[in-house]
């Protein structure tokens, strides 16, 4: 099988398969009233009620209602939870997601490690020219004996020009020429 060949496989999980762990029976006590509560309810139910306790001194001022209201307000904190859905799960899960997702470094991960990419660089480079003048002597290379050159035979000699032409100039040195000529 080649890799254009290659069998895809995908699962899907519906939401029948993803129930929710939930507590909904203590051993012995039966089945507790407005359950069964999920873990993030039973969390935010602890919470919020050691938060109450911790800040009686600021809220406490309703004599016995305030046993009533930290009764109250952690089992409404977690009602509410059973029906908050964000893009359909629990809040606390949808928090949880949101925390790594922010953590996750920006590459990704390779083999559990984050991935780290190069930052680019300038390319550099160098460039010599070499400029070589008559009165310097060419170079050992070059001293060498050339191979003979294969014996050809000889041409007549083209008849002489009646005038001699000027060289051709390139572009700048036209240009030098028209200035001195004004």
């Amino acid at each position: 099988m080649s890799a254009s060949e290659e069998e895809l496989i995908g699962h899907s999980y519906t939401r029948a398969r993803k129930h929710p762990l939930v507590i909904g029976k203590l051993p012995g006590a039966g089945r507790l009233p407005g359950g069964p509560y999920t873990i993030t309810q039973v969390m935010t139910m602890v919470i919020s009620f050691g938060l109450l306790v911790m800040t009686r001194s600021l809220w406490a001022h309703f004599g016995a209602m305030n046993f009533i209201l930290m009764a109250l307000i952690p089992w409404g904190l977690a009602w509410v939870l059973r029906y908050a859905r964000l893009d359909d799960r629990d809040p606390a899960r949808a928090v949880r997601s949101l925390l790594i997702y922010s953590s996750t470094p920006a590459q990704g991960r390779l083999a559990g490690k984050p991935q780290r990419v190069a930052r680019p660089r300038l390319a550099t480079a160098t460039c010599t020219v070499r400029v070589r003048s008559a009165e310097r002597p060419a170079p050992a290379a070059a001293a060498t004996k050339p191979a003979p050159a294969p014996v050809r035979k000889a041409r007549p000699a083209p008849a002489p020009a009646a005038a001699a032409r000027p060289e051709p100039k390139t572009g700048l040195q036209a240009l030098l020429a028209s200035l001195d000529e004004q």
